[in-house]
């Protein structure tokens, strides 16, 4: 028997951790029938989990994902009372040995959340529990390129640091992305197994879709903007196209910000991004105004608000209203 707790916003490294103790402690033979999956279950059920009793197939694993145990979800936050917690914390003590359990709590990459390590529930669990938080990696983490070189590998690919530092650069610090990425160029360069810079603008498109609808915005092409966005909606999820957008939305106003304060030099060393490039956006910049670009930026979070709370029926046309709002407010 034993007890995991699993939390914070690197969803990848989360997945890849349940997939190495499925692999270690679960009979290839039994695995459909011994793997179980949960999401934020009742109390009485959270014990039937807790009080399964040992099979002849072999040990069991059950993932728990306790998200709506520690934030709200749609407003609304599964709280236990204090005797449910100690009922909890008997079953917890009491697990048979085949029985495995893993709780998972995955924090939105985009929200400013923290689990609560002072509640009660947070404390039952990590009193049986091999506990480990993943947060999300930065782009100066030293060992964030250790572990893309380490994804690369797995693929059977091959790179130098150069052009690992140029992926993670090009696709983000989102591990789950990377991987997708990884997988595209791995099919396309087959059977060579080195990849190049090259390889990566020509493979690793997820922002290009969504960076040349910015542009649009920008450049206040309607037309072209609906296009460009009925392309995208059928691909992407829209909180993916608002986090994208924000992205970019949070460079561009940097640069509003301070494009008469600040050489070519000093912006390209404070984004990291060539000097160029960064000739190139403030030249798409140069007819919009530093309020409208806060104003888009605030309808996104306005809008992100909105869907991940469930407060609108139709999160595809609230994103459709803002973008062709441009930054005259929703």
């Amino acid at each position: 028997m034993a007890i995991w707790f699993f939390y914070g916003k690197e969803e990848f490294k989360i997945s890849q951790e349940i997939n190495n103790l499925k692999s270690k402690l679960l009979d290839e033979n039994f695995k459909a029938m011994n793997y179980r999956i949960y999401h934020s279950p009742d109390f009485s059920e959270l014990l039937e989990i807790c009080d399964t009793s040992p099979l002849m197939f072999g040990n069991i694993i059950s993932v728990i994902h306790c998200d709506n145990y520690f934030f709200k979800i749609k407003n609304k936050k599964i709280e236990f009372s204090d005797e449910q917690i100690q009922s909890f914390d008997y079953s917890l003590k009491n697990i048979s040995e085949s029985n495995n359990i893993i709780f998972v709590c995955i924090i939105p990459r985009n929200e400013d959340k923290k689990v609560d390590a002072r509640t009660k529930l947070f404390k039952t669990i990590a009193k049986y529990s091999n506990i480990k938080d993943f947060p999300e990696y930065r782009e100066y983490d030293k060992e964030l390129i250790k572990y893309v070189s380490d994804m690369v590998k797995k693929k059977d690919l091959i790179a130098d640091s150069k052009t690992i530092s140029y992926l993670i650069n090009y696709c983000g610090v989102n591990l789950r992305i990377i991987d997708t990425q990884l997988e595209k160029i791995a099919v396309t360069i087959y059977p060579n197994r080195q990849f190049s810079k090259m390889d990566i603008e020509e493979n690793c498109n997820l922002q290009e879709d969504v960076f040349s609808l910015a542009d649009l915005i920008i450049l206040n092409d309607k037309n072209a903007l609906m296009k460009q966005f009925a392309q995208i909606i059928d691909k992407k999820n829209p909180l993916e196209i608002i986090g994208l957008l924000n992205s970019n939305l949070h460079k561009l106003l940097y640069l509003k910000t301070y494009e008469n304060n600040k050489s070519l030099q000093e912006l390209s060393n404070d984004l990291k991004i060539p000097e160029y490039p960064i000739k190139i956006l403030l030249e798409k910049i140069k007819n919009k105004t530093h309020t409208e670009l806060s104003i888009l930026k605030h309808d996104l979070a306005e809008a992100e608000i909105k869907i991940k709370t469930g407060t609108t029926l139709n999160p595809e046309y609230l994103l459709e209203s803002v973008l062709l709002c441009g930054g005259q407010n929703v």
